[in-house]
């Protein structure tokens, strides 16, 4: 299923979104915009796709997502039954790059902030004390005005650009899009592998284009993205899988060989490995979860 490209309307009056759903239960389909987006799940539990990442949440759940991620929240069952006592409450945030002036995030002195806001393209899950601090302030942000409102913004940002505390949701596969983090050489060579990972890529051929030996080029590799070229490699591959498999249009078998594996059973496992769910049980999730 194609996500939905959703329009944001904004008043006049403010120069970002900021609100509070209290539902039956959440709405919004399987969707994406050009907004970035910090969602807090006051209360309600069920489960949430960003990108091609499944994951169930409950109260106090925080994510910041990027410009363009699709993803949608779907209550459990039960808050389609009618039962007037379960309440989906929510507290989103809606801002682009030019909310607060264009330019804004381009100053010195933002840096740490510009940098967060790449960091949320793959979707960001806010944890520990961070999440706690953050919880407190989308709650404030709702009776502020003003310029206490931007800078209650600001303050939220700036907390989120200093913490170690998130998971990282979609994979860089699902999101297609050139990371361009880390030396050169391996830039160059993250920018071949998203080109070409639908097809064969050999250890000696990524290292000849980092004009390495291979040995040497694992080590550098391994420094930079903390995983092996391999492991990376069939991880681009399996969230391009996932991401055809949200779209519905091959079978399982199809998937695989479109995905850059050359047999079934070498997909299926490594399928497991990473998401550790079999392509048809991931399928049967996804496609719950849309009903």
């Amino acid at each position: 299923m194609k996500p939905i490209l959703e329009k944001l309307t904004l008043e006049p009056k403010f120069s970002f979104v900021v609100l509070k759903d209290v539902l039956p239960y959440y709405l919004t389909p399987w969707h994406y915009h050009p907004e970035y987006e910090l969602v807090l799940v006051v209360k309600s539990t069920g489960q949430r796709i960003v990108g091609d990442k499944i994951e169930n949440f409950t109260d106090g759940d925080l994510v910041l997502m990027g410009p363009n991620l699709p993803h949608v929240y779907n209550n459990d069952s039960q808050y389609y039954e009618g039962n007037d006592d379960l309440k989906a409450e929510a507290i989103v945030i809606h801002f682009t790059e030019d909310s607060l002036g264009n330019g804004f995030f381009d100053l010195p002195e933002m840096a740490l902030v510009k940098q967060l806001l790449k960091t949320s393209e793959r979707g960001m899950k806010i944890e520990g004390k961070t999440r706690e601090i953050v919880e407190s302030k989308m709650h404030s942000i709702l009776s502020k005005k003003g310029s206490s409102r931007i800078i209650e913004l600001l303050s939220i940002l700036d907390i989120l650009s200093a913490t170690k505390e998130y998971r990282l949701l979609a994979s860089p596969g699902f999101m297609m899009k050139n990371n361009t983090s880390g030396t050169e050489r391996i830039t160059k060579v993250h920018e071949y592998i998203m080109m070409n990972f639908k097809k064969d890529i050999t250890l000696d051929e990524v290292a000849g284009i980092a004009n390495m030996v291979p040995n040497s080029f694992c080590r550098l590799f391994k420094s930079c993205t903390r995983k092996t070229f391999s492991s990376f490699l069939n991880e681009i591959r399996i969230g391009y899988a996932c991401k055809l498999i949200s779209e519905e249009r091959q079978n399982i078998a199809e998937i695989c060989y479109s995905s850059g594996f050359n047999n079934l059973s070498n997909f299926n496992r490594q399928f497991k490995k990473i998401t550790q769910k079999s392509p048809l049980q991931y399928k049967r999730e996804y496609q719950s979860t849309m009903d």
